[in-house]
């Protein structure tokens, strides 16, 4: 691979010499000596078999090919340039990658980064959208928004919000705040959670038991769709439905809430700098709009 890639060394000899017309000025932007630029261009001259200066009067002209060459190494050296830098220079360090769990980051997260951007307005926030269900890749991400119960292992994790489970359905599906209609309606669930409808009935209709659900889903966001669709009685966090209920869209189907034992939680993979400045001010940031959004619910 690579078989007639040059010696880096000779092509950055090159590309200053080219740039600044002389093996002189050349060797002080590269920390060497004007001989050893020299010799090194003219290594580059016998690999390639070609001149590619004529040295004429102490003054470097490029040829023919110099010329055709010039803009190709330049630009590769520019591009190794920009890229080292946004991967580990300072531009990277300022930039932020969050992973969320898509329905958090929809119906929770986009409607608050204005704030977040008038707040700190040097902060580049790159988003990762995530299901419950994928493994985490906590060596590319600096802040990871998952749902569970806060066991893992990789990182340090912190509570974000505890929402209360609520079912909702279209006022033409279910009857406002009345838990029986729940008997025949179909009903839409969220894999992978502890809070089911099986413990939904068991809190407020006991005796029966929940029927089948008629959808399953892996993200809130489609359960309430769904739900907005007349298609069944979704069971969410209210966190989530409020602006569907805000709106109209959906009503309750039972006035009492399901009391939640899983909750989301910002992961602080131990593989990131997590007390890098961004990745701190981003975190405050998130519980603090989480602890308002508690507020409101209560009140």
């Amino acid at each position: 691979m690579y078989s007639q890639l040059p010696p880096l060394s000779w092509l950055r000899a090159f590309d200053a010499s080219a740039r600044l017309g002389s093996f002189t000025l050349a060797a002080e932007e590269l920390g060497l000596t004007p001989s050893a630029v020299s010799y090194q261009v003219r290594g580059l001259e016998a690999k390639l078999g070609h001149a590619l200066f004529r040295r004429e009067h102490r003054m470097l002209q490029l040829t023919r090919l110099g010329q055709a060459y010039l803009p190709v190494v330049a630009k590769a050296f520019a591009d190794i340039d920009a890229t080292t830098s946004s991967l580990f220079g300072k531009a990277a360090e300022a930039e932020i990658t969050l992973r969320c769990v898509s329905s958090l980051s929809l119906l929770w997260l986009v409607p608050r980064l204005e704030r977040f951007r008038a707040a700190f307005p040097e902060s580049r926030l790159r988003f990762l959208s995530a299901s419950w269900s994928e493994m985490p890749e906590g060596e590319e991400i600096d802040v990871d928004i998952r749902f569970g119960d806060g066991t893992w292992t990789d990182g340090e994790v912190l509570p974000l919000m505890h929402s209360e489970v609520i079912a909702v359905g279209t006022a033409g599906r279910v009857q406002d705040g009345v838990p029986d209609t729940l008997v025949t309606a179909p009903l839409i669930e969220l894999v992978g959670v502890v809070d089911g409808w099986q413990q939904f009935f068991a809190h407020h209709l006991p005796g029966l038991t929940a029927p089948e659900p008629a959808y399953k889903v892996d993200q809130s966001l489609i359960a309430l769709e769904l739900a907005c669709r007349g298609l069944g009685v979704a069971l969410v966090a209210e966190v989530f439905a409020r602006p569907y209920l805000a709106d109209g869209r959906l009503v309750r189907a039972a006035a009492a809430p399901l009391p939640a034992r899983q909750g989301h939680y910002l992961v602080l993979p131990a593989s990131r700098n997590s007390r890098r400045r961004e990745v701190a001010s981003l975190v405050a940031w998130l519980r603090a709009e989480a602890a308002n959004e508690e507020q409101a619910g209560d009140a």
